[in-house]
């Protein structure tokens, strides 16, 4: 079965938010069959930090990327998530 790669960019609710928190979350939240890759902190504006994160998930996942828009989404300190990229690979 094939994969595909998910390159997601979410946009913590303030600055100062603890990213490694809000990542901590979003692994609580995820489904067993999507796994994080890999991740890194970006910086934005202003002293505002974004996470990338890469997300791995079969490319037949029921619901694909709207999953983890609306699981990272339900974590507090998160404003918005934004889909960059979806690969196959």
């Amino acid at each position: 079965m094939a994969k595909v790669m998910v390159l997601a960019r979410i946009f913590p609710s303030e600055i100062g938010v603890d990213l490694n928190k809000v990542l901590e979350s979003i692994k609580e939240k995820l489904p067993i069959e999507i796994k994080i890759n890999d991740y890194k902190e970006e910086p934005i504006a202003f002293g505002l930090k974004a996470l990338k994160v890469q997300f791995l998930m079969p490319e037949d996942f029921e619901g694909g990327t709207t999953v983890i828009e609306n699981l990272a989404s339900e974590i507090n300190e998160v404003s918005q998530v934004e889909i960059l990229m979806v690969s196959r690979i």
